[in-house]
């Protein structure tokens, strides 16, 4: 739960659901959402619109920036030779044509290949390379868990998964104010790695206080 939003939910309305309008709500958060049962509901239904309105209408990355994991990434993840990799959170599609055999997915961007949330998508399909470039930092850390769990589960036995990643660095621009970015850090990947059972290959730090960093899940066992 965003915790930001919550705290000027409840103190406004001091939990009297009936003084959070939608005048309040676009005038407060600058988004419309439709009326809920509960804070909560609230909560998560305005922190979906203001991801939505960010990342669809002010968001924007410069893939050249990056020192890691940016046009860096397009000859490592090629030297692969992978038969599908999938981009999470691709936002604009950029790897698409660069990354062989790569599908885009993006709950907010209409440029992915399929517009979808990580939680949210379905396929049968594994993939050799899962990239999570900046997307996977969003919520609580249960949240944070769970996308990097629906990723592992995506992964081909032996895969490789790039991620970067914010330190809870605040984006300038207004339009990102209501936006909780979860503080990753060093020890959490670590932690991660070993709750899913994952090689860590590389850790790094990237261009505007990014983490870079590299995890390999192990081939399956042979039944003897």
């Amino acid at each position: 739960m965003n915790k930001k939003i919550f705290a000027q939910l409840l103190a406004h309305s001091q939990n009297d659901l009936t003084k959070i309008t939608q005048p309040y709500i676009l005038d407060t958060f600058g988004v419309e959402v439709k009326r809920c049962n509960t804070i909560e509901q609230y909560v998560q239904a305005i922190d979906n619109a203001c991801l939505h309105k960010y990342f669809s209408k002010y968001w924007q990355n410069d893939m050249k920036k990056w020192k890691y994991s940016g046009v860096a990434l397009i000859d490592e993840v090629n030297s692969l030779k992978p038969r599908a990799v999938l981009d999470v959170g691709c936002g604009y599609n950029e790897f698409k044509g660069k990354i062989n055999n790569l599908v885009g997915i993006d709950p907010y961007n209409d440029q992915a290949d399929l517009q979808v949330s990580t939680l949210d998508y379905k396929t049968d399909q594994k993939f050799d390379v899962i990239m999570c470039l900046g997307s996977v930092n969003f919520g609580n850390r249960e949240k944070i868990i769970a996308e990097v769990g629906r990723c592992v589960a995506l992964l081909e036995d032996g895969g490789t998964m790039f991620f970067r990643v914010n330190p809870g660095v605040q984006h300038d621009k207004p339009e990102a104010d209501w936006i909780e970015f979860f503080a990753w850090n060093v020890p959490f990947i670590i932690e991660l790695a070993d709750i899913f059972n994952l090689a860590v290959l590389d850790i790094r730090d990237d261009t505007n206080q990014r983490k870079y960093f590299v995890l390999r899940k192990p081939l399956a066992k042979l039944q003897k």
